[in-house]
């Protein structure tokens, strides 16, 4: 995955830096990201990578919620890791943020306790949704956790509807697995030891989903 391959938050660049905007006025953003916290049960000085961070809304949030901890924010767009550090600079927060070039992750095996993600597997073809989740499993130590929120396939076909206009948007094969509602199965085939869906959420895009997954 090069910096060619990967789709922009919006799908295009120019976009980016109405993405806090948009997000917030679309989805249920906040409830989501505060859901995914509290089902990542962090703990203090727990080692957490928030991968595809974006503009770090969700990286502050899971800092403010338990600020011992020791937080990474990685993502390939480096437009949207400025907007990240400014909001974090505002805060003065002691939080690590870096750019990557899609490919392996620049950490050593077993780095983190726990992996944090939000919206952004949607984004990547399944090839790529498949290496990524191998390199977050290398990283993850024994017994840490992975916890995304991402769609999925609604059992409600308004949702499932829904969910069309963002494939759109983000392109039909992108958000091919997770229309089909493959996550499981792939986060599974990566070594993980999946835990089930947590929580659902119904959007004006279609459904959010909370996949939980556990390294034995």
């Amino acid at each position: 995955m090069t910096n060619a391959k990967y789709v922009s938050a919006l799908r295009f660049t120019w976009l980016t830096p109405l993405y806090d905007f948009f997000v917030g006025i679309t989805m249920p953003e906040k409830k989501i990201k505060q859901a995914l916290i509290n089902t990542s049960f962090l703990t203090d000085y727990a080692t957490v990578l928030d991968f595809g961070c974006g503009t770090a809304t969700l990286t502050i949030m899971a800092k403010e919620h338990r600020p011992s901890i020791n937080i990474t924010g990685i993502d390939i767009d480096k437009t949207i890791l400025k907007n990240a550090t400014d909001k974090i600079g505002l805060k003065k927060l002691d939080i690590r943020l870096i750019a990557y070039d899609g490919e392996k992750l620049p950490f050593l095996d077993a780095s983190f306790d726990r992996i944090i993600s939000c919206l952004v597997f949607h984004h990547l073809e399944s090839p790529v949704k498949q290496k990524i989740l191998a390199e977050l499993y290398r990283v993850t130590k024994a017994g840490g956790q992975l916890i995304i929120a991402d769609f999925g396939r609604s059992g409600s076909w308004f949702q499932r509807m829904l969910f069309n206009l963002i494939r759109g948007l983000d392109g039909f094969k992108p958000t091919e697995a997770n229309a089909k509602g493959l996550m499981p199965f792939m986060i599974s085939s990566a070594g993980f030891n999946y835990s089930g869906i947590k929580q659902r959420f119904k959007t004006v895009f279609g459904e959010v989903q909370l996949f939980k997954a556990i390294k034995l």
